[in-house]
């Protein structure tokens, strides 16, 4: 058993409540999502909800003499992202409101309609994959924000449904579907999808959890401005360091024994999270089925991680037999498989991990 030096006691202390009161104050809430940016006044939104519209019209006219063969939901994401990446960037509440406005100044020239759709502020081809087990009653919600944004690829892989989760999904859309009769697994949906994806970036959901498209985008954005992995930042959502979860507990462990107290409990078990598809050859497909374990593989290899926004899927998880109690079978499933992270940091860092013995004095000598 490893003793509890000083260090390792500091380092495990919660937040203090000056701290929480601190990060709650660090942005404001657009839905289940909190943001991390600025705050803009209402003169300044307006002026650059005008000045999307006027941006989209104008690209729309000058793309009207091409013939380029691209789906208009494709052609209005690039045109978009000429116009944005040329001005500065902007906090996410503003962001969506001007990409409203630039898709109805370019619908309002080109005579194409393009809904609701959601811009995504990077060129890049992604994928979103998703896991799916007896989902129907969730799913066509799921399809309807997913067919909002301009996606390369959208991968369903549906395991030991015994529901109509399969049909509704063939029928609502034109996604690839991995059909297994059997289940795979809890997380073994995501290896088989980022293997599969062709896109550069991968973005990962779960069929019971329907999320706006708008929350999706940070994750897409952090991995575009060079982020190797965006993690979901469930910390300020979970509470007090007493109240916490055995999961909760672990997760914060794995990374504070990784050297990454700033990434306090959030982990690759939560979503939505987004990873670069080279990211991911790097970690390894199949250790993608064991989250924690990928988490630590990557904070070895050097990748870059970062938590960029928080949606709230603790108060939306669907409550199921096997996840209802202190002790579950998820629970510890997901315990397990921290376990197997741990067991993965000692072979990278040792019997202390990354904190230092200030108890005892040894010195070696040579005989």
């Amino acid at each position: 058993m490893i003793p509890a030096s000083n260090s390792f006691r500091k380092a495990m202390k919660p937040i203090n409540k000056r701290a929480r009161t601190k990060r709650k104050r660090s942005g404001h809430k657009l839905g289940a999502l909190i943001f991390k940016n600025r705050r803009i006044s209402n003169e300044a939104v307006d002026n650059w909800k005008e000045r999307a519209y006027a941006a989209g019209y104008q690209q729309a006219a000058h793309e009207a003499s091409t013939t380029a063969d691209t789906p208009p939901h494709i052609k209005v994401n690039e045109s978009w992202n000429r116009w944005y990446h040329s001005v500065k960037p902007l906090p996410w509440t503003v962001y969506h409101a001007a990409a409203s406005k630039f898709v109805e100044g370019y619908s309002k020239h080109s005579g194409i309609y393009l809904g609701n759709a959601v811009l995504l502020p990077t060129d890049k081809r992604v994928a979103a994959i998703v896991l799916v087990m007896n989902e129907k009653d969730t799913i066509i919600k799921l399809l309807e924000q997913l067919h909002r944004m301009p996606l390369h690829e959208i991968i369903f892989v549906v395991n030991g449904s015994t529901d109509e989760s399969f049909e509704m999904i063939r029928n609502q859309s034109k996604a690839i579907i991995v059909h297994y009769k059997q289940a795979l697994g809890h997380d073994v949906g995501r290896a088989v999808g980022a293997k599969l994806a062709d896109s550069d970036i991968l973005l990962f959901l779960d069929g019971d959890v329907p999320i706006l498209a708008e929350h999706l985008v940070p994750f897409i954005d952090a991995i575009e401005q060079g982020s190797d992995i965006a993690l979901n930042d469930i910390s300020p959502l979970i509470g007090m360091f007493s109240n916490r979860d055995y999961v909760t507990i672990v997760k914060e462990f794995i990374n504070r024994s990784m050297g990454r107290a700033d990434l306090e409990a959030n982990s690759l078990t939560a979503v939505p999270h987004a990873m670069r598809k080279e990211a991911a050859q790097i970690i390894g497909y199949a250790n993608l089925s064991v989250p924690p374990k990928a988490q630590v593989i990557a904070l070895e290899k050097g990748l870059k991680i970062n938590a960029p926004a928080s949606v709230d899927v603790i108060t939306k998880n669907r409550l199921r037999a096997r996840n209802v109690g202190q002790q579950n079978a998820v629970s510890d499933l997901i315990i397990g498989d921290h376990i197997e992270a741990l067991k993965t940091v000692f072979d990278i860092k040792g019997p202390r991990l990354s904190f230092m013995d200030q108890i005892r004095q040894r010195q070696l000598t040579k005989v």
